[in-house]
């Protein structure tokens, strides 16, 4: 019989699956006095009433528990029978129907809490990932993302292997998402920034809400307009400029005065572009113009060289110049 009370109190434990609060409650308290046998005649008929209840009212939704029949098999291979004395045969059906329920709702949450995990690479163009949460994710060229399948757990995990991307979050206050590049950990609850890893440091750009930062026994809390990137072994922060102020992923940019190394610096994270421009007196000419979130590399070439006079080329992912 300490067997079939054992099985009941699991049940009780469940997360109150199958019962309303009240009746789970009442449940709890007639099964409490069953075990130091403090019930009555008529609480022990009102305890198998409950019990019966439960046992005729469960219902298995195979679509999202997965098939019945294979998970009940592998519970009851895992099933030691130990005999009992003179047991109450109607209190031990349906304790004992509570008891294969419970089980199978422990395997299916064990099942359900481990996820599959993807990885996201790209080549030499960019690309957009929605995770399960609803939250998105703009992969640079030449980046990679590690996520689950769906995010399950106190916090919402992925990693950015390698390259750059912007995150745009989907608000859950009792969920943080937490962001691990090589060292440093960002973790927000819904918000919109930039994350680059290069060679020697790792850089988090605020474009909206609030994003903490952790690397090694460093933190900092950034909002918008606020950068923060790895320096030795602490964080070091900075006021953003220009065109990391913005999301450029996905939206067009009306750029005024924007130095062209800055706009160079975005071809390389957008396009996957790099460039041969040394001349610090062309780096710094200061240019307006509009860039298109579907725009080419060389329309960008073909409108800068229409605004300066200089003649910018394109060929094999490099830009070079006279």
């Amino acid at each position: 019989m300490a067997i079939v009370r054992m099985a009941v109190f699991w049940y009780l434990l469940v997360e109150n699956k199958f019962m309303h609060q009240e009746s789970t409650s009442i449940l709890k308290k007639l099964f409490s006095k069953s075990i130091y046998k403090k019930t009555n005649a008529s609480e022990d008929q009102l305890l198998s009433i409950l019990l019966r209840k439960v046992y005729h009212t469960v219902s298995w939704d195979e679509e999202t528990m997965g098939n019945k029949n294979e998970i009940r098999d592998e519970i009851r291979s895992r099933i030691t029978v130990t005999p009992v004395k003179t047991p109450n045969l109607t209190f031990l059906k349906y304790a004992a129907a509570i008891a294969i329920i419970t089980s199978l709702i422990i395997v299916f949450q064990y099942r359900t809490t481990s996820s599959n995990m993807l990885v996201a690479t790209t080549t030499n163009v960019l690309d957009s990932i929605v995770l399960n949460d609803g939250s998105l994710v703009y992969l640079a060229p030449n980046s990679s993302l590690e996520y689950p399948e769906r995010f399950y757990g106190e916090q919402r995990n992925v990693t950015l292997l390698k390259g750059n991307a912007f995150f745009d979050i989907s608000k859950d206050p009792k969920h943080p998402f937490v962001i691990q590049s090589g060292e440093l950990k960002t973790k927000v609850l819904g918000t919109s920034f930039h994350i680059r890893m290069e060679k020697e440091e790792c850089s988090v750009a605020v474009v909206t809400g609030k994003v903490e930062v952790r690397y090694n026994k460093s933190i900092e809390n950034l909002i918008p307009g606020e950068e923060v990137h790895s320096s030795g072994n602490t964080l070091k922060k900075e006021m953003l400029k220009g065109i990391m102020t913005l999301n450029w992923y996905n939206q067009d940019l009306s750029l005024n005065a924007i130095k062209l190394h800055e706009i160079l610096h975005f071809l390389q994270l957008k396009y996957g572009v790099k460039n041969t421009i040394k001349n610090s007196k062309t780096n710094n000419l200061k240019l307006t113009l509009f860039i298109g979130k579907k725009a080419s590399v060389e329309e960008i070439i073909s409108q800068i060289n229409y605004i300066t006079n200089l003649n910018l080329r394109y060929e094999n992912e490099i830009i070079t110049t006279d």
